[in-house]
C-alpha cells in the first residue's frame, strides 16, 4: 500500500513535469491557485459551496473510474482496498474542509465529509446493471453510465430537497442542485474508443454541435426536479435557480469542448487548470468558448 501511494506521488509529478514545468515551478502554481480560491471565499462566500463542491466532487469522481477500482481490488485485499480508497478520498476533500470551516459552511464541510465515504462505498460495491432503465437516450453514452452507477445518489438528493423544502431550509437544494449538475458532468471524463467517434456521419463541428445539445438535454432533465422544487420558495427563488441551471449549462458546455480537444487522451491537469481559472473568473468564456472549439474541431478531423 506504501507503493501504490509512492507511485501515486511519480504519476503526479510527471503529470506536471509534463507540462513542461519543473515540479517545484507547479507545486507553487498549486498553493497560489488554492490561495485564491481561499482569498474568493472570503470575498465572495456566496460562491463557496459552488467553487469547493465542484473542485471535490470532479476529484472523486475521477477516482472512481472503473478500471482503476478494479485493478485496486485485484492487488489489494479488501481491508487494504477500503483503507486505500477512504485515504484517496479523505485526501481530495482535506484541503477545501479548512476553507469551508472557515466560512463557517457547516453543512457543506459535512457534505463533503459524507461524499467521500459515499464514493468509499461505491468504490467497493459498483452497481452497473445493464437492464436499468434511463431517461436518456443510448446515444447520450455518458449520462446513460452516470445514471446507472449514481442513481441511488440522485434519489437520494431529490429526497434530501425535498426534506429541506418541508423544513424551509432554502441552502441545502442550492447545494444539492450544485452536486447534482457536477457529478453529472464528471460522466465527460468518459473517453469513447476512437471508433465510436470514427463511426458518426457528420463533420467534426457537427460532432460537437451534438454533443453539446445531447448533453444540454440530458442535464436539464436529471437538474429539472431540483429546479421546480425550487419554485415552492417563491419566484425569486426559482429565479436564482434558473441562473444557476443556465451555468451548469455553460459549463457543460465548457467540459465537452475541452474533452475533444484532448481527445483521445484524457482532460489533464492543464485543462482541469483552465476549467478552474474559468469558473472562477467567468467573462474569460469569451475566449475559452472560441479556442476550445477550435482546438476540438480541429482535432476531431483526424477522426471523422
Amino acid at each position: 500500500m506504501k507503493y501504490y501511494f509512492q507511485l501515486q506521488y511519480q504519476v503526479f509529478r510527471r503529470q506536471i513535469e509534463d507540462i513542461g514545468l519543473p515540479f517545484l515551478v507547479g507545486l507553487l502554481l498549486f498553493g497560489l491557485l488554492y490561495i485564491l480560491l481561499f482569498a474568493i471565499t472570503i470575498r465572495a462566500p456566496q460562491y463557496t459551496p459552488w467553487l469547493l463542491g465542484y473542485v471535490s466532487i470532479s476529484l472523486l469522481y475521477k477516482l472512481t473510474n472503473p478500471n482503476r477500482v478494479d485493478f485496486l481490488k485485484n492487488i489489494f485485499t479488501r481491508q487494504k482496498f477500503l483503507i486505500t480508497r477512504c485515504g484517496e478520498n479523505i485526501a481530495c476533500i482535506s484541503p477545501f474542509i479548512p476553507i469551508a470551516i472557515y466560512g463557517r459552511e457547516w453543512l457543506l464541510t459535512i457534505l463533503l465529509i459524507t461524499l467521500s465515504l459515499i464514493f468509499t462505498v461505491i468504490s467497493v460495491r459498483r452497481v452497473e446493471i445493464r437492464s436499468t432503465p434511463t431517461p436518456f437516450r443510448s446515444s447520450a453514452f455518458e449520462f446513460v453510465i452516470f445514471f446507472r452507477r449514481l442513481w441511488l445518489l440522485l434519489l437520494i438528493g431529490y429526497a434530501l430537497a425535498c426534506i429541506s423544502i418541508y423544513y424551509g431550509n432554502i441552502n441545502l437544494p442550492f447545494v444539492l442542485l450544485g452536486i447534482v449538475m457536477l457529478m453529472a458532468l464528471g460522466a465527460y471524463d468518459i473517453i469513447e474508443d476512437e471508433y465510436i467517434v470514427w463511426n458518426n456521419a457528420r463533420s467534426a463541428s457537427g460532432f460537437i454541435k451534438n454533443k453539446i445539445h445531447m448533453g444540454c438535454v440530458q442535464l436539464s432533465i436529471i437538474v429539472m426536479p431540483l429546479v421546480l422544487l425550487l419554485l415552492l420558495f417563491g419566484t425569486s427563488m426559482f429565479f436564482w435557480a434558473i441562473l444557476s441551471w443556465i451555468s451548469g449549462l455553460l459549463l457543460l458546455i465548457l467540459v465537452v469542448l475541452m474533452k475533444y480537444a484532448a481527445y483521445p487522451r484524457p482532460v489533464g491537469i492543464t485543462e482541469a487548470i483552465a476549467c478552474v481559472i474559468i469558473v472562477m473568473m467567468p467573462l474569460l468564456v469569451v475566449v475559452a468558448y472560441p479556442y476550445y472549439y477550435k482546438k476540438a474541431v480541429q482535432n476531431l478531423e483526424k477522426y471523422l
